[in-house]
């Protein structure tokens, strides 16, 4: 059977922006992609877990967040909050789905996932951000600039520092009860290994796994075959599939 084609669609998530999503139909629940920052929806990891999907037959759904690839907006001027309402519209649209996230994406996704818990199936977490909106403002260099893991740089606006003081995250654990996969290399130049397993060691529930990969970086574009492995049998042994 061919599988379903490919659709995109422009949500308005304020007057005069955009944020463009990519689906295919399938099985539910689907998978939705969120990525990192200064990348887009068609990236390495995006472009495995589609294929993976795929070969299931399972629904799948990708999208740039605003600042981001073909959607509106500037990187580094918009917010936590404004990233939220972008992937919290795409939720809308979905239904009912997976949420994978990588990096920042993997940030959102959480805090997506603890704020409507009923309509996330499970969460999958790749190289999770976790400590970065606190110490954002440490992070700037000399002129107010950000480096992203794949070297491109850009200024933060003050509004985008003020948001991102705004939102709770060490209370995150305790507002996500579906399956938590978290996925975490060992060499990860950008964020600690160590803080995502404080995160997995807060989560209550029983259905969780953490596997910090051996010698993986921050993009764990290498491993990305494995964690989709690992993922999936941790979504069957869940039953969140």
């Amino acid at each position: 059977m061919k599988p379903a084609p490919t659709t995109t669609t422009v949500l308005q998530p304020a007057p005069g922006e955009r944020v463009v999503v990519e689906r295919r139909a399938g099985t539910s629940p689907g998978y939705v992609f969120l990525h990192g920052l200064g990348s887009v929806r068609q990236g390495e990891k995006s472009n495995a877990l589609f294929a993976h999907a795929q070969r299931q037959g399972r629904a799948f759904t990708r999208f740039d967040f605003r600042g981001h690839g073909d959607s509106t907006g500037t990187i580094g001027v918009v917010t936590m909050s404004e990233l939220l309402v972008d992937a919290s519209l795409v939720l809308d649209l979905a239904g009912p789905s997976i949420l994978v996230g990588s990096s920042l994406g993997a940030l959102v996704a959480a805090h997506l996932a603890a704020s409507r818990p009923n309509d996330v199936v499970a969460l999958v977490l790749l190289a999770p951000a976790f400590g970065f909106l606190p110490r954002m403002r440490q992070r700037l260099d000399a002129q107010g600039r950000m480096q992203t893991s794949e070297g491109k740089q850009f200024f933060v606006h003050e509004r985008a520092l003020m948001d991102a003081a705004s939102h709770d995250e060490e209370s995150l654990p305790h507002k996500l009860p579906m399956p938590v996969f978290v996925a975490h290399g060992t060499h990860d130049e950008l964020v600690p290994t160590r803080l995502s397993e404080a995160f997995f060691a807060a989560l209550p529930i029983g259905h969780k796994e953490l596997w910090v990969v051996p010698n993986g970086n921050h993009r764990l574009n290498q491993e990305i075959g494995d964690i989709l492995a690992r993922m999936e049998a941790f979504l069957q042994r869940t039953g969140a599939i």
